[in-house]
Parts: C-alpha cells; sequence; structure tokens
C-alpha cells in the first residue's frame, strides 16, 4: 500500500495546492524522494516561484521551497528554473530541481528532491571549521596553495574587481550524501570547502563530516583532458580573429562577441601564477607569431574560445556559458613539460606539452570545445565531477568539442580527440580502441564503487568520468552517423543516424534544460528522450532513434540473451525502479480497457502473468514480484507488446 508523502520541517510545501494538476508522465518517487521526472500535457499547474511536490498518494500538487540558482530561456520558448533544497536553511548538497515553464505554467520537472527527511538529522556543527579545513588539506596533501601565494591573492582581488576576494576556503555548511546515494537517506551535516592547490595542481570541493571531521567526498571543480592530449591549433591553418587595439599595438582581447562577451588570451610565460600572465601583443594584427616560445598556438586558443562561443550563439542562441556574456579568458604556456588542459571553474590553462608529443601546446580546437563545455555544465546541470554523473560530465564536454570541430573547420574534423598533435586520447567513433567501454557495464568498463577511487591522491579519474564517458560518446556517435553491430550484451543493434545538427541540439537540451547534478546514465536516457520529444515531436523518427542507439550502448535497453532481442521503447513504457528488489511500476499512454502485464525470464519461463485494467490516456501499474523469482534480466510485455526489460537485484 502506498503511504501518503508528509512534507517535513525545512521541505514543507506552501498551503497553495492544485487540485486538478496531475502528471501525464512520472517516473514513481523513491522511498524518502520526489519523482526525478514529471511531465504535464493538460491543467498544467501556474508557476509560483518554486518547485511542485506530486502525492502520489492523493494525487494532488502542492509548491515548495527551495533556494533558486538561476534561469534562462530556450527557443522553444521554455523557460527552466534551477532550485537547491534547503533543510532548516540548509543547503542539500546534489539536492536539485530543474523547473521547465512555458507562459507562466509548469511543463514539467527533473531532479532529485526530499520529501521525507532522514530521521535523527544533525541540525548543528560538532567540530570547529578550521579543523575541518586542516581534516581537508591532509586529505588533499598539497605542497602550497593559492592562497598561500601574495601574487596570486592580488591577482584574485584585481580580476574579480573584489578588494576581499581570496582563494582562502570559506566553510559553508551543508547536508550532503554521496552522488550515488539514490534515495538521499544517508544525509549528513557537512562543511563544504574549495580547496585551490598550487602545487600538485588540484581544485576541488571537500566535504568534512561536521561532527566526526571525517573526509566524506569530493567534487572536482579543475575538470581536465586528463591522460596525454591535445593539441596545436596552429595547424587550423589561416583564420580570422578579433583583437583589441592598445598602446599602439594590438592584442588577444575582444569585448564584445555575440552581443557582449570578453574573450581574452595571457601567456603565463611557463610559470603558474595567473597573476604574472601578460597579454600577447602583435604590432600589426596580422599575427604570424611563429617563434622559438610557440607563441603561434596562443591564436589557436583565442580562436577556438572564438568559435566554442559562435557555435553556442549560432546554434543555440547561448550568449556564452551561463547565457549571460560570462568572460572567456584562457592562459597559456603553463608551466614546462605539462601535458594537460583544464578548466578551473573560472578560466581556460593550457600546458605546452611534453616529449610524449613533441613539445606540441594543447590549444587544440576539439579542446577548447571540450574545456569550455565544462564550464557550460557548471553553469547549468552541474554534473558532480565522480562516477557515472562524472562521466556524463566528461562525455558532453567530448561531444561538444567534437561538434565544435566539425562546424568551424568541417574539412579537418573526425571522431577522435586530440589528433591536432599527434596523440589522440579517446575516440567516439570507436572508444575500445582506448580502453573505454561502448556499451554501459561491458568491457572496459571501471567500476565506480572502489573505495577510494574519488581521492586526488589516488587518481585524478573520480572513479571512472574519463573511462565510462566512452558511453555517452558511443551513443552520440550512433545517433549521428547511424551504425549497427552487436554490443557486449550480444544485443544486434541498427540505428539511423540523424545527422550532427538534429543529435547536438537533442544532447544540449538533455544537458542544459533537463540533467541535474547527481544524474546517471538512465536519467540520460529519459531525458534525452524527452529533449528529442520537445524538439521533434513524440512519435518522430528522432525519438525513435535515441531509443534505438541507447539500447544499442546497453541502456535502458539493449540485452539479450540466446540471440533473442528485446527493445525498450522508452517513448511508450517507463519501468521504475530498474534494477527492482520486490516491486515495478510501469508507466505508459494506452486506451480504457482489460489488459495484460506479463514477466518472462530469458529462457522463456513466464514469471508473472496479471490481468489490469487500463484507462485512457496516463496508466501507472504497479507489479508485485513474486517471492521465489530469481535475480536475473526479465522481459515485460503489455498485452502482448514489448515494454522494456526488468532487471531482478
Amino acid at each position: 500500500m502506498r503511504k501518503k508523502i508528509i512534507l517535513l520541517s525545512g521541505v514543507a510545501a506552501c498551503s497553495l495546492v492544485f487540485g486538478q494538476s496531475v502528471p501525464s508522465k512520472l517516473n514513481p518517487a523513491k522511498d524518502g524522494l520526489h519523482a526525478d521526472f514529471m511531465r504535464f500535457e493538460k491543467d498544467k499547474p501556474v508557476f509560483q516561484g518554486n518547485p511542485v511536490l506530486f502525492d502520489e498518494a492523493t494525487q494532488r500538487l502542492s509548491v515548495a521551497k527551495g533556494r533558486k540558482l538561476g534561469s534562462e530561456k530556450d527557443q522553444l520558448g521554455f523557460e527552466t528554473y534551477r532550485f537547491q533544497q534547503t533543510i532548516d536553511g540548509i543547503p542539500v548538497e546534489y539536492g536539485m530541481m530543474a523547473v521547465q515553464t512555458k507562459n507562466g505554467k509548469i511543463e514539467g520537472q527533473t531532479g532529485k528532491w526530499i520529501v521525507k527527511a532522514p530521521k535523527n538529522l544533525e541540525k548543528a556543527v560538532k567540530i570547529s571549521e578550521g579543523l575541518a579545513l586542516q581534516n581537508a588539506m591532509s586529505f588533499v596533501g598539497a605542497e602550497s596553495y593559492k592562497w598561500q601565494n601574495k601574487e596570486e591573492e592580488e591577482f584574485i582581488k584585481k580580476e574579480s574587481n573584489d578588494a576581499n576576494a581570496s582563494f582562502a576556503p570559506k566553510g559553508e555548511v551543508v547536508y550532503y550524501s554521496d552522488p550515488t546515494d539514490e534515495k538521499m537517506n544517508d544525509l549528513k551535516l557537512a562543511y563544504k570547502f574549495d580547496i585551490y592547490a598550487e602545487k600538485p595542481l588540484s581544485r576541488q570541493y571537500v566535504f568534512v563530516d561536521a561532527k566526526s571531521g571525517k573526509i566524506l567526498g569530493v567534487d572536482a571543480i579543475i575538470h581536465e583532458v586528463n591522460t596525454p592530449g591535445t593539441a596545436v591549433t596552429a595547424y587550423s591553418s589561416t583564420r580570422n580573429i578579433m583583437t583589441d587595439s592598445y598602446s599602439g599595438s594590438y592584442r588577444l582581447r575582444e569585448t564584445g562577441r555575440n552581443g557582449g562577451t570578453a574573450v581574452q588570451t595571457f601567456n603565463l610565460k611557463k610559470g603558474t601564477n595567473y597573476s604574472s600572465a601578460v597579454d600577447f601583443t602583435d604590432t600589426d594584427n596580422s599575427w604570424n607569431n611563429v617563434n622559438t616560445n610557440k607563441d603561434q598556438y596562443a591564436a589557436d586558443a583565442h580562436w577556438g574560445a572564438e568559435m566554442t562561443l559562435d557555435y553556442l550563439f549560432t546554434k543555440f542562441g547561448r550568449k556564452s556559458i551561463d547565457n549571460n556574456h560570462f568572460a572567456i579568458k584562457s592562459y597559456v604556456h603553463y608551466s614546462t613539460n605539462f601535458f594537460n588542459a583544464f578548466w578551473d571553474g573560472t578560466r581556460m590553462t593550457y600546458g605546452d606539452g611534453s616529449s610524449a608529443n613533441g613539445g606540441k601546446p594543447l590549444t587544440a580546437l576539439d579542446v577548447c570545445g571540450h574545456e569550455i563545455t565544462h564550464g557550460l555544465t557548471t553553469k547549468t546541470a552541474n554534473l558532480a565531477y565522480q562516477r557515472e554523473s562524472g562521466a556524463l560530465n566528461e562525455g558532453f564536454s567530448d561531444i561538444f568539442g567534437n561538434s565544435i570541430e566539425r562546424w568551424a573547420r568541417p574539412t579537418q574534423y573526425n571522431w577522435t580527440l586530440g589528433e591536432d598533435f599527434s596523440y589522440a586520447i579517446r575516440d567516439m567513433s570507436n572508444p575500445n580502441a582506448f580502453s573505454q567501454p561502448d556499451t554501459y557495464l561491458g568491457k572496459y568498463w571501471k567500476a565506480t564503487t572502489t573505495v577510494g577511487c574519488f581521492s586526488p591522491i589516488q587518481s585524478n579519474d573520480y572513479c571512472g568520468v574519463h573511462t565510462n564517458s566512452g558511453v555517452l560518446n558511443f551513443w552520440y556517435y550512433l545517433l549521428v552517423t547511424g551504425g549497427s553491430g552487436t554490443n557486449d550484451k550480444g544485443f544486434a543493434y541498427n540505428v539511423s543516424g540523424i545527422g550532427l545538427d538534429k543529435s547536438a541540439a537533442i544532447a544540449y537540451r538533455t544537458l542544459t534544460t533537463y540533467l541535474s547534478s547527481s544524474s546517471t546514465y538512465m536519467n540520460a536516457r529519459t531525458y534525452s528522450l524527452q529533449a528529442a520529444a520537445d524538439l521533434y515531436g513524440a512519435g518522430s523518427n528522432e525519438v525513435t532513434q535515441v531509443i534505438n542507439a541507447w539500447n544499442a550502448v546497453g541502456v535502458g535497453g539493449g540485452l539479450s540473451a540466446a540471440g533473442k532481442i528485446a527493445v525498450s521503447d522508452a517513448s511508450l513504457y517507463i519501468i521504475s525502479p530498474n534494477p527492482a528488489t520486490d516491486r515495478f511500476t510501469i508507466s505508459f499512454d494506452g486506451k480504457s480497457g482489460s489488459g495484460l502485464v506479463e514477466l518472462t525470464s530469458l529462457t522463456g519461463k513466464r514469471e508473472v502473468s496479471e490481468k489490469v485494467k487500463l484507462t485512457d490516456g496516463a496508466n501507472r501499474l504497479e507489479i508485485q514480484l513474486p517471492s521465489n523469482i530469481l535475480p536475473g534480466i526479465y522481459l515485460v510485455t503489455v498485452n502482448g507488446q514489448k515494454a522494456g526489460n526488468l532487471i531482478k537485484k
């Protein structure tokens, strides 16, 4: 029997209740959480400036309270508002809801939101902020930190135009649970610190238990290419760039791109202090600066930033990564023998490469697009940089890095990342070639449960973010070009490509409108289907190919045994939870009458055969699993039609 949701203090709803508004699509809520996907087709509730909560027992909506993070409009007329949940005024890390509105009414919502807070939740810190910071710094284990560098402290004050600005971390008190905690029932009161280490370089949020002082987790802020990689945009031939005139010369600065975005490129001169950076200059604005310092590569970084901004503006009407003219600053010639490039949450930084790639700076166009997309992700979905959400974070950066390259220089693109400097590090068309998986949980998939795998001391891969991104990359490749084959789960797939522009539009809308900080691959499947339906219609070929591509990479479908193919059409059916323990719910649009839901093992044994009553429109059927059913994969059918695969834990 379903229990009525009780909204506790701190997550309580306002008194306003919508009695007539019922979602037409809904992912059933996990215990203690609100549904992570909800759509309204008719009787859409008026947007009251906050998310709404749906009580599945009473079928009624109420307005929740949240901290507004921001909003943005898109070309379809939707305005997406993002909110962070608070409990008793304390932010819930990864508690985020994206509310999609149009003409003042709610079209739908996606994200995580607690409606039943865990019992015995701590409300007061037990250790001091100073002690918690010591523990955080001990965990990071750096030799030096940005705030210990006087020049860098002066730099941040000047850059932000704030005399009080500092790299020194200040502890924010939050409620933290690991992003993989699907029910968010392990909330702990924690200090959140932004730790920017200078040597060795790293930057991440570190979460420290405010009671015990234990390190609970990290969320990387510096998002990097990772392994040896990336490139020389000096090989993008002669390109037009915008600069400014200054003191009788020219410098790599632009102030008004796409209506007001600044693009600035600086020279670190092989140093690591941003405060020491100077302008690149040229006397005649004809930048043929080939020299022993490799300054020609600065023009590539500058052009790459301009092309990234132009792509976002031309294709999606977006004005920089925050849709509000966020300045794009690039720093070239970072350190020596530094084979990497990274986005640190505020700016781009490029190393000059190493002997591994002939000492070529990492300013390749696809890398520029990749790293700046990390900034776009931070300003929208803010995908946590670890495990599956981190793999999605990396994958979307590869998607748009590649798409920008294909758009800006169509005669020089391919599906690899970093090929310009003779050291490709990933291949979206064949992830296995670089020991990445092309199938979810398939060959080369990196386990995301390894103890300590998120530690910067152990690795900078944060539980597979650079490895498991191969699944999203291959999904996108198939969606663009099409392809057929058999995946690691024995599933024979056939995808008809829909082309670059449509695929990119679906990926962009999925990232900027629907995903939230702790989203998983299954969330990405559900939300990308909705994005495709928004753009091209619910019964469109584009939706069908999105389904086919996800099945091909084994997310939500693409499972087979003994040559039997079982396709999950998520545009028709949603099975949740999946995997399931003792019961599951199947949601779909149907017609009134009698129905039959059956569950069959891959050996052909019928485990469930339940008669049900169907209604016109939205149906939600809860099916009880037999107590003696074995763990495994089962085919779900409704009136003989394949609805998808259910995984029994």
